[in-house]
């Protein structure tokens, strides 16, 4: 399974770049699955009859034509998330997960923030500075950085 987090503070622009590479990888032909740490959210509302149903104990399914969710009773175990969809996927972006210490990539707006997120295998950082030792790229190269994550899928095959 090919889990590559997307890490770094608050507002640095960690969505902004996914948003990027999303479109590239899949006009590649690979199928990408994104999956968002939050603190607490609510896909469901009061009243609805999937509301209702996850609240008498089960798991949830909403589907449409064009749309699927998925609503589980369990924690941000990202292991396990990563266990159920998976086999679906040629890669697994993750956002927000820091302490999962996956391979990573690292986008900086400080330089004194670096240290909160080396963690796992860094593959790259987004940022304007330079540093030593590390693959960094700037947001105008977007496409270099593609062209690096697909020698990593390719590598870990």
């Amino acid at each position: 399974m090919k889990v590559l987090s997307v890490v770094g503070p608050s507002k640095a622009g960690k969505t902004t770049l996914i948003e990027k590479i999303i479109p590239i990888l899949i006009d590649k032909g690979l199928r990408v699955l994104v999956i968002k740490h939050a603190i607490s959210f609510e896909i469901d509302r009061e009243g609805k009859d999937s509301y209702r149903l996850f609240r008498c104990g089960a798991d949830v399914v909403l589907s449409s034509k064009e749309k699927l969710a998925f609503i589980a009773r369990f924690s941000d175990d990202l292991e396990k998330i990563c266990n159920i969809f998976g086999k679906y996927y040629d890669i697994i972006i993750t956002e927000g997960f820091n302490s999962a210490c996956k391979d990573r990539i690292i986008v900086l707006n400080k330089l004194e923030e670096f240290e909160r997120f080396k963690c796992g295998r860094i593959l790259a950082i987004v940022t304007n500075y330079d540093i030593k030792g590390y693959r960094c790229f700037s947001w105008k190269d977007i496409d270099k950085l593609v062209k690096l994550i697909l020698e990593w899928l390719k590598n870990n095959e």
